[in-house]
């Protein structure tokens, strides 16, 4: 390939990111987001609007496009780096799938990068209310239904890429997962409910920790369980103790504690908005000026 049509090709045709035009057929109606959030408690809505807020004091605001360059002049090479979002993104999820607080958390990360195309389907089946209301409080519009090989296509369609891709199941969106990988699609999922520790339940406003967590409030381990959970939630001194607490225990590896109040906020090991963003590095000699 001549080096400006690999230059050319490398920078991207320049082109918004778009859904395909049969996508816009498969729309959610407002009228069924606008019904859930009507259906669902106060309650529940201010704790996800607190877990948003919350997952933006986290991650902080946007970074947007960076460019930085470095120049070492004893080793005698420079450095240069660009960072920025990828074209689009993709949470696609299952009919089953009640838990908010966790959807959630999986498009704020993508908003957070800056991705100016955000989208999510319901594979085979209707939305959940707690899904619906969900997207409508994280600000995603673009709410799709499709069966499986109308997702298949749609990954396959949607331009430029690769995107990114987001998937929230228990194994029945495997297959997304194989397409995405034949696509280089980078791809994260969360393919089974997050174990969680609740060992004083009466702390916590359980009706909203339902609508959070969804079935994996139905599984709760007990504190003293070999398995190390994803979260914990605990009162407000012992999550503390828990994050300054060092040593080798059933708790050793990485977890979230969470204290009354946290019930709406999440995060996902791993998807932050670096995920969501495309990083290029390129390295060269700098110019000989002895000669």
């Amino acid at each position: 390939m001549p080096a400006h049509d690999l230059q050319h090709a490398l920078a991207g045709t320049g082109r918004a990111a778009a859904w395909p035009e049969w996508a816009e057929d498969k729309r959610i109606d407002d009228a069924f987001a606008e019904q859930a959030y009507n259906a669902t408690s106060p309650q529940c809505r201010a704790a996800l609007k607190t877990g948003l807020a919350l997952a933006f004091m986290h991650f902080g605001q946007s970074l947007g496009c960076l460019r930085a360059e470095r120049r070492d002049n004893h080793l005698g090479y420079w450095l240069h780096t660009t960072a920025f979002p990828a074209p689009w993104a993709l949470v696609a999820f299952t009919p089953g799938f009640t838990a908010a607080a966790r959807l959630a958390a999986a498009c704020v990360p993508a908003q957070l990068a800056g991705v100016p195309l955000l989208g999510a389907v319901c594979v085979d089946g209707e939305a959940s209310r707690q899904a619906l209301v969900s997207l409508e409080l994280s600000g995603v519009e673009d709410i799709f239904m499709l069966d499986t090989a109308g997702l298949f296509a749609l990954l396959e369609e949607v331009q430029p890429s690769p995107g990114r891709l987001v998937l929230m199941h228990t194994g029945e969106l495997s297959g997304a997962r194989q397409t995405a990988r034949a696509l280089g699609i980078p791809c994260y999922e969360e393919s089974r409910p997050p174990s969680l520790v609740l060992p004083e339940p009466d702390a916590f406003d359980m009706n909203v920790l339902a609508f959070a967590q969804g079935s994996a409030l139905e599984h709760t381990l007990e504190p003293a369980h070999p398995v190390t959970p994803a979260a914990l939630y605990l009162a407000d001194k012992a999550a503390l103790g828990h994050c300054r607490l060092h040593h080798d225990g059933p708790h050793y590896a990485d977890s979230l504690a969470l204290s009354p109040g946290c019930e709406g906020f999440w995060l996902h090991t791993g998807l932050t908005p670096d995920f969501f963003r495309v990083s290029r590095l390129a390295f060269g000699p700098l110019a000989d000026t002895s000669r």
